[in-house]
């Protein structure tokens, strides 16, 4: 039995500037149905993040239902099924909408979890091979809400939070391996999941989804030791987990800057036909289509070297700008567009930001690569913010002031869940 798997597409997706990477994707899939059918894949595995949003465009649901119409209209060579479930940037409902008619063409879709008393029903997948044999099993899981699990988000208690959701999670995993052994003893075992589990650290968190951070990354023995092979979705980059039997196979396109540092991959997995063999795993690049180019320099250099940008991929490249400056040039997003229009039709690289670097008194420049918004803790946020009004220390009867402002903030983290009106009484002694 051979598989590829894959996650995080996340279909319809626009840079903050408004530029789709629908046209990336679409090279991306015509690849993938070249792939599937070279490598004489039996099953596509996709483990969550299809779409970026819960309300995707018309133009990504077709390209996502193009792609699926494709591999069962006769010319998906030894491809038997493929395996759907959701994300936590999917509506499970949405996805979940077509699933009778996707089931024809032995497309089976999970868009989120629900009743549980027939597991076998909904969430247990026969994978059969070219003879039509069903040759193993997979636990269709798809991105579970705490909820699910009957985990309260808004226990103060992280650590105790934190073991019982591990415990459920490991609960879920071992009753779907209970009923697919019960059903097809003998055969190997898969599963899909779409969580931050093992090795992850905060750089890998594309978005928080267990309890708003406050779990974090699970252990990697929330999965069951009889799975063969897990199938991970939500980090963005490939890795194994749990000794090689579970891997993220990363997003295929890369969204970030930081992601295009690093390949992006699809993975060919090859089960062994005893239930509690290995599966060898076959890393498999996936083309750069576009290139993310990062320019930096003083507003004289972006410029020279916007209109003299070279590049060997298919598309015209994507460009972060950095302007090294103390003075801001208000026209200089303009003058860099008229450098990259003096490329040739059709082969214009796009701007898809432009920040200022500062160099401060002492010479010391921001970040070369600043970090997103998401990435930051609140009391991360909330430091800058008061850096960047000049609330620093000082004196003290200013020290005195800003020790206040971080302890009134302070006690609005640590009160999320309190009426507004309770908050104000209990913080407003406190204000400086």
């Amino acid at each position: 039995m051979r598989i590829l798997h894959t996650s995080d597409w996340h279909l319809g997706l626009l840079t903050g500037s408004g530029i789709s990477r629908g046209p990336e994707h679409a090279r991306f899939l015509a690849w993938l149905a070249a792939e599937i059918s070279a490598r004489e894949v039996d099953t596509l595995l996709i483990a969550g993040d299809l779409f970026d949003s819960m309300q995707p465009s018309a133009e990504a649901q077709a390209r996502y239902y193009g792609f699926l119409g494709g591999l069962g209209a006769g010319a998906r060579g030894s491809l038997r099924q493929v395996v759907i479930v959701g994300g936590n940037h999917d509506s499970a409902a949405r996805l979940d909408a077509p699933r009778d008619l996707l089931a024809a063409l032995d497309i089976h879709v999970v868009g989120g979890l629900g009743d549980l008393t027939d597991p076998a029903a909904r969430y247990l997948v026969p994978l059969r091979g070219r003879g039509g044999e069903v040759e193993a099993v997979c636990l269709a899981v798809p991105y579970v809400n705490e909820f699910r699990l009957g985990v309260r988000g808004t226990d103060p208690d992280h650590t105790a939070m934190r073991r019982e959701f591990t415990a459920r999670f490991g609960e879920l995993y071992r009753r779907l391996t209970d009923e697919a052994r019960a059903i097809w003893p003998g055969l190997p075992l898969v599963a899909t999941g779409h969580l931050t589990l093992g090795p992850a650290t905060r750089e890998d968190y594309p978005q928080e989804i267990h309890c708003v951070g406050q779990i974090e990354s699970l252990p990697d023995t929330v999965l069951d030791p009889r799975l063969q092979y897990t199938a991970l979705g939500h980090i963005h980059r490939p890795y194994p987990v749990a000794g090689g039997r579970a891997w993220y196979s990363g997003s295929p396109v890369a969204l970030t800057l930081p992601e295009a540092a690093v390949p992006r991959r699809v993975l060919c997995i090859d089960l062994d036909p005893r239930p509690d063999g290995y599966a060898a795993v076959t890393p498999v690049e996936v083309p750069t289509f576009r290139a993310l180019r990062l320019l930096e320099g003083t507003p004289e250099e972006l410029v020279a070297r916007a209109r003299t940008l070279s590049w060997t991929e298919p598309m015209p490249p994507l460009v972060h700008a950095r302007a090294r400056t103390d003075s801001w040039d208000p026209l200089l997003w303009n003058r860099l567009e008229e450098a990259l229009a003096a490329h040739a039709e059709g082969q214009r690289p796009l701007l898809v930001d432009l920040r200022l670097l500062r160099v401060g008194d002492r010479g010391v420049e921001t970040p070369a690569a600043p970090v997103d918004l998401q990435e930051l803790q609140p009391s991360e946020v909330f430091g800058a913010l008061c850096a960047s009004r000049g609330l620093t220390g000082g004196p003290a009867h200013e020290q005195a002031g800003l020790d206040k402002l971080r302890a009134a903030f302070a006690a609005l983290l640590a009160a999320r869940g309190t009426s507004p009106a309770d908050l104000f009484q209990q913080m407003a002694g406190d204000l400086p």
